[in-house]
């Protein structure tokens, strides 16, 4: 019955059963469902639960102590203060309280840099967030591509079907002889070979989509919709510290700065007060002494305290002096990997403009070729029904005719693709709130 629920509510707040899922349906669904996004979001919230421990270090420390004992055979009588044989059942009970007052700032230090850290961790998670979408948009236009080379494969089986009954009548007639029909019967052949191989295509497109989502692996196919716009990236300079991967940078390097202090603090002195509340009592076991009860010996036997510890750090194994060179080379470490992070980001930024200014040029050129592809294979069409040319001739042309449409359409899918890397690199949001 459980899973029924779960089933149900699945289908239900799943959008591709209420319609067409567009790309940001697409996106949206990776980003709550995608299983690296999933594991991601719960890294952040570990992270808030370690600042929140590290906070903790700043607060007093409260604390309850008991402890009982029976002593046997010889020991001292708490009454007489005097060595007897009596047997006696002795309770205490304390409460203890500490407070840090100075270490060198390193909790504060320690605070601030779980503070980052977590900053840190939300933009790792923005960057893998941001990896699975590109990965969901390539996903999502391949799917668009294998469907239309399905249909092309359609159309174009439908095609030369037709042709192959127009060549038997042709026989019938005496215009065609026996080897045209069995030629245009092998490339009938070949079209449904390829149908089959372009609709399996197709199916691991899909397969490939809903894993990039995190979706239940199925069969059933998505009701996709391509978005009726195409993103154009602009041509305006680029703040790269917008970009996550360098924000992340820039995090782990204060991370880092946070943590040389609180090496550098683990040299000071430590200075703590401390407080608490204590009391004792007895009972003499076989005696006929009546006791007094608890509240009174509660009461008469408390004892209080309040002090203050100091403790200098003088010889540590040279382990604070080894964790202080190591928190500097982590400095270094971060300043060259931020200054290498932004190096990456120009570089890619400006790869990302190149390639969707290339693809603008190619789609022309693809859509040109096609074009006078079409010419041609109509004309070759033309001069196959009058005995001008042979199937094979018709058969090249009309393989250079399908070369060119796939080459367009991946083109027109490339350029879509390319406009939205580009348009992410200059600030973009790949998922439309």
């Amino acid at each position: 019955m459980k899973k029924i629920i779960i089933i149900l509510m699945s289908i239900l707040t799943f959008p591709g059963v209420r319609g067409e899922m567009t790309l940001d349906d697409c996106l949206r669904y990776a980003r709550d469902h995608a299983h690296s996004n999933r594991i991601q979001a719960l890294e952040t919230e570990k992270a808030s639960v370690d600042r929140r421990i590290a906070a903790s270090a700043l607060m007093p420390y409260v604390g309850f102590s008991a402890d009982g004992n029976v002593s046997f055979g010889r020991n001292i009588d708490p009454e007489t203060n005097t060595y007897d044989n009596k047997k006696t059942l002795s309770t205490g009970f304390g409460l203890q309280m500490s407070l840090p007052l100075f270490d060198g700032l390193v909790s504060v230090n320690t605070l601030k840099a779980a503070g980052v850290a977590r900053l840190r961790q939300e933009k790792t998670a923005q960057i893998e967030q941001d990896r699975v979408s590109l990965e969901v948009v390539r996903a999502f236009y391949n799917v668009s591509y294998c469907k239309a080379m399905v249909a092309q494969m359609e159309s174009q089986l439908e095609r030369d079907s037709a042709l192959l009954v127009a060549t038997e009548r042709g026989e019938c007639l005496g215009v065609k002889s026996g080897s045209d029909v069995a030629e245009m019967q092998a490339l009938v052949a070949s079209d449904e070979y390829e149908l089959v191989n372009q609709r399996n295509l197709l199916s691991k497109a899909f397969l490939n989509l809903r894993s990039h989502m995190g979706m239940p692996l199925t069969d059933a196919p998505l009701d996709l919709a391509e978005s009726e716009g195409e993103t154009v990236a602009s041509s305006v300079s680029v703040d790269v510290s917008l970009n996550p991967r360098v924000a992340e940078a820039q995090l782990a390097l204060r991370e880092s700065r946070m943590n040389l202090r609180c090496a550098k603090g683990a040299f000071s002195p430590k200075i703590s007060l401390q407080a608490g509340v204590s009391t004792s009592f007895y009972r003499m076991m076989g005696s006929h002494i009546e006791s007094p009860d608890f509240g009174r010996q509660w009461r008469d036997n408390m004892g209080q305290y309040v002090g203050v510890s100091f403790s200098f750090p003088i010889f540590t194994g040279l382990s604070a002096c080894n964790r202080l060179r190591r928190s500097r080379i982590e400095l270094e470490q971060s300043k060259l990997r931020l200054d290498q992070t932004i190096y990456e980001v120009e570089k890619e930024t400006m790869e990302a403009d190149l390639d969707l200014a290339a693809s603008e040029e190619e789609y022309l050129a693809a859509l040109r070729r096609v074009e006078s592809e079409e010419l041609a294979y109509r004309a070759v069409s033309r001069k196959y029904e009058l005995g001008a040319v042979s199937v094979t001739d018709l058969y090249t042309s009309g393989v250079k005719l399908a070369t060119a449409r796939a080459s367009l359409e991946g083109k027109r899918i490339q350029r879509i693709i390319n406009g939205i890397v580009s348009a992410y690199y200059h600030g973009e949001k790949l998922i439309k709130e």
